[in-house]
């Protein structure tokens, strides 16, 4: 599945629209995630970014900045077709790289059980135990830098 890649910030509301559009495919079709569990009342206040092949949306992730001052990093996608290219590595590189230029050093995380290596590969660090979340087992994920 290889063709011209491009990722970016989410801004027009045609890129929202390609952002949902993902994340229903991934989530609420493939996961089960309930409709009112995946949308919530932070869309307008998050970044959210696309990633797209051949003018396809096939990735997506969300940006939060938290009040304690840390960034959240949510909603990572990628359509199942595009699995196995890269294409979730590159999204949560941009997500952070995002949030680092707008000063964020300290990043939180609730992370799908069986990605932990897979965060653990951008320096997170599994904090606590395993909780529910959308009837998905998940973990709290940290990174701190300096």
């Amino acid at each position: 599945m290889s063709g011209d890649w491009n990722l970016r910030v989410a801004v027009s509301e045609e890129d929202i629209l390609k952002v949902m559009i993902v994340r229903g495919i991934v989530f609420i079709e493939e996961q089960q995630v309930d409709w009112e569990g995946e949308i919530d009342e932070f869309e307008k206040s998050s970044v959210h970014f696309l990633g797209e092949v051949d003018g396809q949306p096939v990735a997506a992730g969300r940006l939060r900045f938290l009040a304690d001052g840390r960034a959240k990093v949510e909603r990572i996608a990628v359509r199942r077709a595009w699995r196995g290219h890269g294409y979730a590595r590159r999204v949560v590189q941009l997500v952070l790289d995002h949030a680092a230029a707008q000063g964020a050093r300290r990043f939180v995380m609730h992370a799908q059980v069986h990605l932990q290596k897979f965060y653990e590969d951008f320096g997170f660090r599994r904090e606590g135990g395993i909780f529910v979340e959308c009837g998905i087992d998940h973990i709290t994920m940290v990174r701190e830098d300096d």
